[in-house]
């Protein structure tokens, strides 16, 4: 039981805490993974193009940063 307890900890923080776009793109990539190989297709590919993907949009969703104007 205590087990149980510790993972759904550590799924509410993951949820909670981070970005929810980028479980719910590894979430996502998991499924696809796991139907393409169920398939027998070739899903060797789709990890290293999730990871940029996702990069993207972490970086393109951050917060602008406060620059400073020079003169």
């Amino acid at each position: 039981m205590r087990a149980l307890r510790v993972v759904l900890d550590v799924v509410r923080d993951l949820v909670i805490g981070d970005d929810w776009r980028m479980v719910a793109g590894i979430a996502a990539m998991l499924l696809v993974i796991t139907g393409g190989r169920a398939a027998g297709l070739p899903v060797w590919w789709l990890p290293p193009v999730t990871v940029l993907v996702m990069l993207g949009v972490g970086v393109c969703s951050a917060p602008p940063v406060l620059r400073r104007h020079r003169r």
